[in-house]
């Protein structure tokens, strides 16, 4: 079965490179975070410059630019957001994403021209919510990842007119939508404004704690049964989610018609925005077609850094299958970043900044926004052209021969691991 039309593939991007990579690399738009006023802060390297060039990069290529603004600020807080609500507004973003409802009515009063997409962070979970926002005149429902597939198209029949999004791939947390409390509670950041710590990740071991008292026994499901707790050496990573990966339910997220679908990893590295687009693009492209999705789309994302893959809360799952109870060691992936190319001769030769050590037998690759190109690395050689067994890593720049002319400004040098 065909689909006429494609989801928005929405990318995250904490810096320039990441728009020019998400982009390149096919996300149809990008969502960056507004300094002080969006969450993920921490990943956050773009400045007032930045966004002008990150807007104008975008629509040179006919492509979007989201601003977040999701931030649910304290009352102190909320004097310096019209100041930066206008520099960020002057630029002309092709939507606003936020969460508190103060902020939305001041930005519908100002702006009324730009567009807000209702975030995740307002954990939008019904019909009667999604048509509430829409009278308000927000545009997007940035959907709840609590919901299953089932709810998701409940949702889109009963609100044909409103655009629906939904996270397709990225980090998941033990909160309700993001709304979270731990890391406030345990070190005094507030996630709410941008300074979640990830206190979810950590181990957390047993002290003998009686988990069931006499006055709740009556309200629970199995009365008279204890809820086992097990530990290892290394504690218990109680709430350690594993990534979220909808390659598997693509078509089905197609078929109900929403309207977007979202990477999460404003933190994470311009490669990985790359990258994970780049396997939706497939994914998407192909579902469309009607034809299964692609297994180079597989192969990247279970190529690159993650907590290993669930579908989350789309489909039932037995916990374990969405909980990695045993580490918060991310699994390292298949393919390496091992160094930066820098120039290429008119021969082809490539000029390489070394990232991490590879060897002259080393399986290279080099990412492009075509696909992955293989590079023969035996002839690996220093700057004067004498040969090399190994580039031994950071610090080091080395030559190698390349059959083709490449975009160095979205390529990457990557050595394939076993």
């Amino acid at each position: 079965m065909t689909i006429s039309r494609k989801p928005e593939l929405l990318a995250p991007a904490g810096s320039l490179e990441h728009v020019r990579m998400a982009l390149s690399y096919g996300a149809d738009a990008v969502y960056a975070g507004v300094p002080r006023w969006s969450l993920r802060v921490r990943g956050n390297g773009f400045s007032l410059e930045d966004f002008a060039e990150g807007i104008a990069l975008s629509h040179q290529l006919g492509k979007r630019f989201h601003a977040v603004l999701n931030a649910i600020p304290h009352a102190r807080r909320t004097q310096s957001f019209l100041p930066a609500l206008d520099e960020i507004a002057a630029l002309k973003p092709d939507a606003f994403i936020m969460a508190d409802p103060g902020l939305i009515s001041i930005v519908r009063e100002r702006y009324p021209e730009i567009p807000i997409h209702l975030s995740v962070q307002a954990n939008t979970v019904n019909a009667w919510s999604v048509k509430f926002w829409q009278k308000i005149g927000v545009t997007r429902c940035i959907l709840a990842r609590e919901l299953t597939l089932s709810e998701i198209a409940m949702i889109r029949a009963d609100c044909p007119d409103m655009e629906l999004e939904v996270f397709a791939h990225g980090a998941l947390c033990i909160a309700v939508s993001g709304r979270c409390l731990i890391s406030g509670l345990l070190a005094r950041r507030d996630a709410n404004v941008g300074a979640c710590n990830n206190a979810c990740r950590w181990a957390f071991n047993t002290r003998n704690i009686r988990v069931m008292t006499a006055e709740l026994e009556d309200q629970f499901n199995h009365p008279g049964e204890w809820m086992e707790l097990e530990e290892d050496a290394h504690g218990s990573y109680l709430m350690n989610s594993k990534d979220l990966c909808t390659l598997p339910l693509l078509d089905k997220l197609m078929e109900i018609g929403v309207d977007s679908l979202k990477i999460e990893g404003r933190s994470r590295s311009p490669f990985y925005s790359a990258i994970v687009s780049r396997a939706y693009r497939l994914g998407i492209d192909a579902v469309a077609e009607g034809r299964d999705v692609p297994e180079e789309a597989q192969y990247l994302v279970n190529s690159i850094m993650s907590r290993k893959y669930t579908t989350a809360l789309l489909v039932p799952h037995r916990p374990d299958e969405t909980q990695d109870y045993e580490t918060n060691t991310p699994t390292r992936g298949r393919l390496e970043i091992v160094g930066s190319l820098t120039a290429q001769d008119t021969d082809g030769t490539l000029t390489i900044e070394v990232k991490n050590h590879f060897e002259n037998t080393s399986r290279l690759l080099i990412s492009t926004p075509e696909g992955l190109i293989p590079l023969d690395a035996s002839a690996l050689c220093d700057l004067k052209g004498e040969p090399l067994s190994v580039a031994k890593g950071s610090g080091w720049t080395v030559k190698l021969p390349c059959d083709r002319q490449l975009d160095l400004s979205t390529a990457v040098l990557l050595c394939e691991q076993d």
